[in-house]
């Protein structure tokens, strides 16, 4: 592994220069991801593109994990971006950690997804919960 001074810090991706890129999804459903046909049916049963409730789910996500995230505001706040980092920090730490069992890793993963969500708050605007 080569020492990178900024190895620690979010790094522009071809996200940040293109509002284009191409993503693979997986053969079959799975809990690594949803087949081609899963995405094309359940876009199709809200009357909205594959790529509309893909931007959705990301937006969705984002609302739960970035703590007061205003999507009025057209970039993140530095107190944001520093959340981001010490997460990246934290899952960089733990890649330097001793293996663990896939059942920890789905623990884990599932801890770490809508950590600052609040159901109770939800609507169909934000989700559709109710």
């Amino acid at each position: 592994m080569t020492d990178h001074p900024q190895e620690n810090h979010l790094e522009p991706t071809s996200v940040a220069t293109s509002t284009f890129f191409k993503i693979e999804l997986e053969q079959y459903n799975s809990a690594f991801g949803i087949s081609a046909e899963t995405l094309r049916v359940l876009a199709a049963s809200y009357n909205v593109t594959p790529e509309v409730l893909i931007n959705r789910a990301l937006t969705m996500w984002a609302q739960a994990v970035i703590p007061d995230l205003d999507l009025d505001t057209p970039t993140l706040t530095p107190d944001q971006i520093k959340f981001l980092e010490q997460r990246q920090q934290r899952a960089d730490d733990k890649t330097t950690q001793p293996k663990q069992t896939l059942a920890e890793a789905f623990k884990q993963l599932l801890e770490g997804v809508g950590e600052n969500h609040d159901n109770a708050k939800s609507s169909p605007r934000n989700g559709g919960h109710s």
